[in-house]
């Protein structure tokens, strides 16, 4: 029987640890904002948690640890929590506690007054507008069909499934579609992106015929840049050709897009980098997240020898996560500044010197030199944002793959991109390089490249193949003059 209980003993404990485990990891990968979320999320749910006053001071660690202390000897903990410590690891050096912030509630809806932000979306826009046109009730419900019947690019393309059963005639809806084109911005409600531009070449350029006969009657050529085929088919000068396109490119494809919400992204640094006097600074943004504690009325009521079973065991499972939670939330803190800090330190030249300057850098470069796991960088470093004097970037952006050199310096993707910008940007408008060249040219710097390399990173810097670019430079010749 004996025997028995140790053995339940023993697999309660693992599945605690697996827990503890669990929320460690996930805790690692949020972003401040979801760990806001998070912390409130627990403060609701946790009767033990609660927030520590704007105006209380700091506990220092070796109180921290105290109050940790107390809370295991209530719990009744008799198991070996060497997890634990392994966890905090590396961490003893740090004057702070790790899971807080100070921050008042200004400050705490500032920051989050920040990354939400509520835009007017396509639809919105265009039914304020249908308002005005729609003659009665009726017809604003057919407006109102098709256009939340719109994709994100602004284009119909199939019949609004409510109007289908309905006594709306086909004329109506061609009627209202057309309404719907003239609409800002112009050219939404079309089925394509070529009636789309059509729509807005008859809006902006009512008397240029040339123009919509080129839209009309031409555009997969246009689409291919075949200039010459266009000026043979209509029998007009190349020279009148080329005016024409520059006018269709100055046109909106996409007239939608400029109101989807997917295009908006509003991104709040998790971390601030800056170099003070050669030193590297890192910061993370969390003075506004709650500060959190456990209260003290459940520990001294633990002590009481008359507590009811039921209630005991609840407080002890209840200040057991909640210790945890405050245990791997200062974890998350210090492992995260351990990560950014060893990544920026590598990244030194970009601080000093900017965006081209980027060394080569892996996860399990980070991971080796800081004996992390390769997966705790990977989610240190996955959704978060930091703050530098070159702007916020995504954490990922500093890890950069190797190319192999002909000297000892190691180079990067990111100074062989930009070294084809500058190759780009200098060649003969009249005879751009091919892959081939640009892998010669750089072969020559002392940097070894194929051309497929080339060819990959030029499509990762939207640069078009050289055929297209001379076709693109006969466009615009002012450029190169």
């Amino acid at each position: 029987m004996a025997i028995s209980l140790k053995t339940g003993l023993k697999q309660s404990q693992k599945l605690a640890l697996t827990q503890s485990l669990k929320q460690a990891i996930e805790l690692l990968q949020l972003s401040n904002i979801e760990l806001y979320e998070r912390i409130s999320s627990e403060l609701v749910e946790n009767p033990l948690i609660e927030e520590e006053p704007v105006s209380s001071s700091s506990p220092l660690p070796a109180e921290s640890d105290l109050m940790i202390g107390v809370t295991r000897n209530l719990i009744g903990e008799d198991m070996d929590l060497s997890r634990d410590n392994e966890q905090r690891a590396g961490f003893e050096d740090s004057s702070d506690t790790g899971y807080t912030g100070e921050g008042d509630d200004d400050r705490k809806r500032s920051y989050i007054e920040n990354a939400i932000t509520h835009e007017e979306s396509l639809t919105e826009h265009l039914l304020w507008q249908a308002r005005f046109s729609a003659e009665n009730d009726r017809e604003m419900e057919a407006y109102q069909a098709v256009i939340t019947s719109l994709d994100e690019n602004g284009f119909l393309l199939h019949q609004p499934p409510s109007l289908q059963d309905s006594d709306v005639t086909s004329l109506d809806i061609q009627k209202i579609i057309s309404v719907i084109n003239l609409f800002d911005p112009v050219g939404c409600a079309a089925g394509s992106v070529r009636e789309s531009l059509i729509v807005q070449s008859k809006y902006y350029y009512p008397s240029d015929v040339t123009l919509l006969r080129i839209l009309d009657s031409c555009f997969h050529h246009f689409e291919r840049l075949d200039y010459q085929m266009i000026s043979k088919e209509l029998n007009i000068p190349l020279a009148e050709v080329l005016d024409k396109s520059r006018i269709i490119q100055g046109l909106d494809p996409y007239p939608g897009r400029q109101y989807s919400t997917r295009a908006i992204r509003y991104v709040v640094p998790d971390i601030d980098v800056k170099l003070v006097d050669g030193e590297i600074i890192v910061t993370i943004n969390d003075d506004w997240i709650p500060r959190i504690r456990i209260n003290l009325c459940y520990i001294l009521m633990l002590k009481k020898k008359n507590i009811e079973k039921n209630l005991r065991e609840y407080i002890q499972d209840k200040m057991y996560s909640a210790r945890h939670l405050i245990r791997n939330i200062s974890n998350r803190r210090n492992t995260i500044l351990r990560v950014v800090g060893m990544i920026m330190e590598r990244q030194r030249d970009f601080l000093e010197r900017g965006p081209g300057h980027l060394k080569p850098l892996t996860n399990s470069e980070v991971a080796e030199k800081l004996n992390l796991h390769e997966s705790t960088v990977s989610r240190v470093t996955s959704g978060k944002y930091v703050q530098t004097v070159w702007g916020v970037q995504d954490l990922k952006y500093f890890f950069v793959s190797r190319l192999k050199s002909s000297g000892s310096e190691e180079t990067s993707s990111d100074e062989v991109m930009r070294l084809m910008r500058d190759i780009v940007h200098s060649e003969n408008a009249e005879s751009p390089r091919s892959d081939e060249d640009i892998a010669r040219i750089i072969g020559k710097a002392g940097i070894h490249v194929a051309r497929r390399t080339v060819a990959k990173y030029r499509g990762l810097l939207g640069i078009p193949p050289s055929n297209k670019r001379k076709k693109i430079n006969q466009i615009r010749p002012e450029e190169h003059q």
